[in-house]
């Protein structure tokens, strides 16, 4: 209603005169009038929603469940009831997360748009659940999907990618597999390959046992699931140094810009390639990363002797993890022709989903945890001040004296 405060005066006064009986002919066909201009505009805002004369929905819960609606509508399939799962896992994390901006969504063309708060935000997955990068959001995401043929789902992406954890590219630098680079995957036979990798996988379980005081927490956290486990790390032993194998899948992660998600009705697979604008791109690209990570996925893909067993235990202890080393090597032209089973929907809506912390929101299921990136470049200027404060304290201190408390994120 865009009448002035005058006019919605002078109408309520005439509606009033009317209703008593008290208006000539002529007021009262103005109040006619009036009433029928009102019911119409009631009666076409429906058309004029549907025709686009109102503007798009731009708030980024409504541009959210009008994805989710349309794709419910358009695709009632298990591929398009999977895509809506892991899809609303995503958006809704991030959105409760208070870092997704407003958004819209273009029915017509299939796309959705938001703004990303604060520049970007860091995704990080529970390190209980043992996966080996984190998402990254730049300060646009883009989404748009299609429906392929056979019936699957194909969701394309702009401004998410996939990054190693914090130190694993250093760390890998540190225990010297950078003194070296193993010749690609085409330019040699798959057991000189193996065998030069191999070498670099038993470095890294040496390295475990003489140097684990100088490998960042969050990387100890990550390997002591096997080498702190008599049991198993002797199992891994037994099947060709499987630590250190997983040692240098952490390590190697290739920092990657996410492009698909296809749903299918055989599970969920990605495909992904080099992120060119992280710190990584250069040693991941010199060192063929995104070959390497593929490799050390066979077993999990069952393209080895063992077949789907090592599958079948993954699902069984490391659910989540699993699930996302399959939806990152399936759908690679590598391994697409060969028919793999993709990922398991629910449990790539569980890695997707934001974890639920005390008293705010979340799914008890989600693994992921969301941070702002402006929240983190504080983070390093407070850490690189914490550094300042030794380095100047140093000439009028004790060899074990620190000018102040680490800050708590370190």
């Amino acid at each position: 209603n865009t009448s002035s405060p005058a006019e919605e005066t002078h109408a309520a006064s005439s509606l009033s005169v009317a209703s008593c009986g008290t208006m000539g002919r002529r007021p009262r066909l103005r109040v006619r009038g009036l009433a029928g201009c009102l019911a119409a505009a009631v009666c076409l805002l429906p058309a004029c929603v549907f025709l686009g004369i109102r503007r798009r929905q731009s708030s980024k819960t409504d541009a959210v469940e009008a994805l989710l609606d349309d794709l419910e509508a358009a695709a009632p399939s298990k591929p398009g009831a999977d895509a809506k799962l892991v899809i609303a896992a995503l958006l809704e994390g991030i959105r409760d997360a208070g870092l997704l901006g407003d958004g819209s969504y273009d029915p017509g063309k299939r796309i959705a748009k938001f703004k990303v708060k604060g520049g970007g935000a860091v995704g990080e997955v529970d390190p209980s659940q043992r996966v080996w990068l984190n998402f990254l959001l730049g300060s646009n995401l883009r989404l748009w999907w299609e429906k392929a043929k056979g019936g699957s789902i194909v969701f394309r992406f702009a401004g998410l990618s996939l990054g190693p954890l914090p130190g694993a590219h250093e760390l890998y630098v540190r225990a010297g597999l950078d003194d070296w680079a193993c010749p690609g995957i085409k330019a040699v036979s798959q057991q000189e390959y193996y065998e030069c990798h191999l070498k670099k996988a038993m470095i890294l379980e040496e390295f475990w046992k003489t140097n684990r005081s100088v490998i960042p927490k969050n990387l100890q956290n990550q390997f002591s699931f096997i080498g702190d486990n008599t049991v198993i790390s002797q199992l891994s032993e037994q099947l060709g140094h499987g630590f250190g194998w997983s040692m240098l899948l952490v390590l190697s992660a290739p920092p990657s810009v996410v492009e698909t998600l296809e749903f299918t009705a055989n599970g969920v697979m990605g495909t992904s390639s080099l992120d060119k604008s992280q710190a990584g791109a250069k040693l991941s690209k010199r060192h063929g990363f995104k070959d390497l990570s593929l490799n050390i996925a066979r077993p999990l893909v069952g393209d080895t002797r063992f077949g789907s067993l090592v599958r079948t235990v993954g699902d069984r202890f490391l659910r989540i993890a699993s699930n996302f080393g399959i939806m990152c090597t399936v759908g690679e032209p590598r391994w697409r022709s060969r028919g793999f089973k993709g990922a398991d929907a629910q449990a790539t809506a569980d890695l997707f989903g934001l974890q639920q912390k005390s008293g705010g929101r979340g799914s008890a299921r989600g693994c992921l945890t969301w941070h702002s990136r402006k929240r983190r470049k504080s983070s390093g200027t407070a850490f690189l001040t914490w550094i300042s404060a030794q380095v100047e304290a140093l000439p009028n201190a004790g060899n074990n004296s620190l000018a102040g408390p680490m800050p708590d994120f370190v």
